[in-house]
C-alpha cells in the first residue's frame, strides 16, 4: 500500500523507491545472477528484460550525472538555428 501511494504521489519518489530496493537486493545478496532471477518474472510481466534494466540503470545514471542533458541539446539546437537565421538575413521581431 505505501508503494503504490508513494508512486501515485511522485513518479521521481516511486523510482527512487525502487531503484533503493534494487539495491537493497544487491547488498544481500551480492551477486548479479541471484538478483536477475528474483526480478526475472516482474521484468516479464511488463514485457521487460535484465539487459533492457540494466540499459534504463545506465542511461539514467548518465541523465543524473549531467552526461546526457535533452534540455542541454535542446538549447544549442535552438542558438545554432538563431545563429544560422542572423548569418542569413533574419532577425527576430
Amino acid at each position: 500500500m505505501l508503494t503504490s501511494l508513494t508512486k501515485k504521489v511522485s513518479g521521481t519518489a516511486g523510482e527512487a523507491l525502487e531503484i533503493a530496493a534494487y539495491k537493497r537486493l544487491h547488498d544481500r545478496y551480492d551477486n548479479e545472477e541471484v538478483v536477475a532471477a528474483i526480478i526475472e518474472s516482474e521484468l516479464r510481466s511488463a514485457g521487460e528484460t535484465n539487459e533492457s534494466f540494466g540499459i534504463y540503470l545506465r542511461v539514467k545514471t548518465k541523465v543524473q550525472n549531467d552526461e546526457i542533458s535533452i534540455v542541454r541539446a535542446a538549447k544549442e539546437a535552438e542558438s545554432l538555428t538563431k545563429d544560422y537565421l542572423c548569418a542569413t538575413g533574419f532577425t527576430e521581431e
